[in-house]
């Protein structure tokens, strides 16, 4: 199992459209048990995406430390497994009215979802994952 991706994979984000971020998202949340957010004092950071707040989240250290410059110089990339991203961050974020977004691009915004979408997603690949080890 890696926990880095690929040069090429690193490339191509930039030019990805929302349902590839999205794909590539998922599957190597999966892979590495990990999501990656940026925290300020313990407290994910935030920002306003067309008048929307909004969670920016990442599968890989790497693009969220790339992420922490400008306006989040200094901040602190804070990985939280599966389960607890899809089961707390996913249900506070839905509380609050704050929609995720995924991979952002710099300036660019990532893909925009739902927390209550994403968390149906996460759930269903839980599920499908799921398996019993028989006697």
């Amino acid at each position: 199992m890696r926990y880095e991706p690929h040069s090429d994979e690193i490339a191509a984000v930039p030019e990805m459209s929302d349902d590839e971020l999205l794909e590539y998202f998922l599957y190597r949340v999966f892979e590495t048990d990990e999501v990656w957010c940026l925290k300020d004092a313990g407290q994910p950071v935030l920002r306003d995406v067309a008048g929307r707040d909004t969670l920016p989240v990442w599968p890989y250290k790497i693009f969220a430390e790339a992420a922490a410059n400008g306006d989040w110089e200094g901040l602190q990339p804070v990985p939280e497994s599966v389960d607890y991203f899809t089961y707390q961050t996913l249900n506070r974020a839905a509380g609050q009215d704050v929609t995720l977004e995924i991979l952002p691009r710099g300036p660019a915004p990532g893909c925009l979802i739902a927390p209550q979408r994403l968390f149906g997603m996460l759930e269903n690949m839980m599920e499908a994952r799921d398996y019993t080890v028989g006697d």
